[in-house]
């Protein structure tokens, strides 16, 4: 398959995907997930805690714990089989094709190293931007999520902000590469609620900044239906 993916009815689509652990016969994790996502749609998973909806968000995107595994069933995106991908075509769609805002900022940025320096690997890896021109993109990024003063958080630590200007950090670097798919995972729940409605705005407008029109799709895993729908 070429780099370019291909339009199809479904950006994403998830049949009877059951996982398990490893080590443990007869206990399902995950049993018959079956969804799409057609593009351009928002998606939204509303369940209650501990039922797998994280473990979903990580079957998508192949980042599944070493200790559990896909049973059975079929992931696809743009018709592509990603359970069949092999990890350097995982890792190539990963961040362009394929991105993620988790759901804790302070374990996904790396902690001695400047924003900057985490904005700007990622964009010039996949985009293959210089520094100084993946150093504009970033600083345009910080500003679609709201985030005033862009040039001085670039500069600073994760440790330096605030959990929901990481947050927005997270988001502005899932949108970089104009992905087609974005997976939330509970972006907000550890944010109070004036920051969470925020941090919710702030990614409605990267969404509608970056993402190219009618293709790119954000898939929500959430335990409340207000989170979901931001």
């Amino acid at each position: 398959m070429n780099d370019t993916l291909r339009p199809m009815t479904a950006l994403l689509e998830i049949r009877d995907l059951w996982a398990a652990p490893v080590r443990q016969r007869g206990h399902a994790l995950l049993r018959g997930v079956a969804l799409a996502v057609a593009p351009g749609e928002v998606h939204g998973i509303v369940v209650e805690s501990g039922a797998g909806k994280s473990l979903l968000g990580r079957a998508v995107l192949g980042v599944l714990p070493s200790g559990i595994r896909i049973a059975k069933g079929a992931i696809t995106l743009d018709g592509e089989d990603l359970l069949a991908a092999s990890p350097r075509r995982r890792r190539a769609l990963l961040g362009r094709f394929l991105a993620m805002v988790p759901q804790d900022p302070m374990t996904a940025l790396n902690p001695v190293r400047r924003i900057a320096a985490q904005m700007t690997d990622h964009l010039r890896l996949h985009l293959r931007l210089d520094r100084r021109q993946a150093l504009a993109v970033a600083e345009a990024l910080l500003a679609a999520v709201h985030i005033r003063e862009a040039r001085r958080v670039l500069a600073q630590y994760p440790f330096e902000l605030s959990g929901g200007m990481r947050q927005r950090v997270l988001i502005a670097m899932a949108f970089a590469c104009r992905p087609r798919l974005v997976v939330a995972d509970e972006p907000t729940t550890a944010l109070d609620v004036t920051v969470q409605r925020q941090t919710s705005a702030s990614s409605a407008s990267c969404s509608a900044r970056r993402a190219p029109p009618s293709s790119s799709s954000l898939m929500i895993s959430a335990s409340s239906p207000r989170s979901a729908t931001g």
